[in-house]
């Protein structure tokens, strides 16, 4: 059987929504792949793409030739996510709106901030999906810096390795290890359109009670 291409899982994947994808990975055994605290700067944010990572430290040097951060967005990937750990780091912007336009530019299609964001209304003309802890108006330069990428890391608690898959909405993101990706879609699917079914039967006057027990998820 062909594996499917990141391209079109990440399609598919933007048509779930993440409580399902979360249920999913609970019942395959992978408890903590839902982050903490981040969610996205408005409530109609969504994404679904490759995990491109990135590890930062408080720096407080200024030279500009030892920050990796720029080179981190010239090197992202079309349908890539840019996630950032940022060493529990609460002091500045970690993400901003130069950052925000070089990863549109390759192709970029979103951002998960384990940490702080800046230049809010910039970000949000350009309609690109953030997911972040807080907002910061500090900048980073001269206090915070991009020390590896591609490594994994720890975002919002959770083991991200590069080109996991990740996906958020207005009830936060969850990683999907790409080796599972595949078959948490499948079962995913599977769990929106017997959501749907339940729903629908709700709505037409059925008790909760009997349709929870009918269905074995619930």
């Amino acid at each position: 059987m062909t594996e499917t291409s990141t391209e079109e899982l990440c399609r598919r994947y933007r048509r779930l929504y993440v409580p399902a994808i979360a249920d999913v990975l609970d019942d395959a055994g992978m408890w903590h792949q839902v982050m903490n605290e981040i969610l996205p700067l408005t409530m109609d944010m969504t994404v679904a793409g490759a995990a491109y990572t990135a590890l930062g430290r408080p720096e407080r040097s200024t030279d500009r030739s030892i920050r990796l951060g720029a080179r981190m967005i010239d090197e992202i990937s079309a349908g890539e996510i840019a996630v950032f750990d940022c060493s529990d780091d609460r002091t500045v912007g970690h993400w901003g709106e130069l950052l925000t336009n070089g990863a549109l530019a390759r192709g970029g299609v979103g951002a998960v901030i384990d940490g702080g964001v800046r230049d809010t209304n910039a970000i949000l003309d350009l309609s690109f999906p953030v997911f972040c802890k807080f907002r910061a108006a500090r900048d980073a330069k001269g206090r915070w810096n991009v020390v590896d990428m591609q490594s994994p890391v720890i975002c919002g608690g959770v083991l991200v390795r590069p080109g996991d898959i990740i996906v958020g909405d207005a009830d936060g993101v969850v990683v999907v290890p790409r080796e599972h990706a595949e078959a948490v879609l499948v079962e995913a699917e599977r769990t929106v359109e017997v959501e749907t079914e339940i729903r629908s039967r709700v709505n037409g006057g059925e008790p909760v009670g009997r349709l929870y027990q009918q269905y074995e998820r619930f």
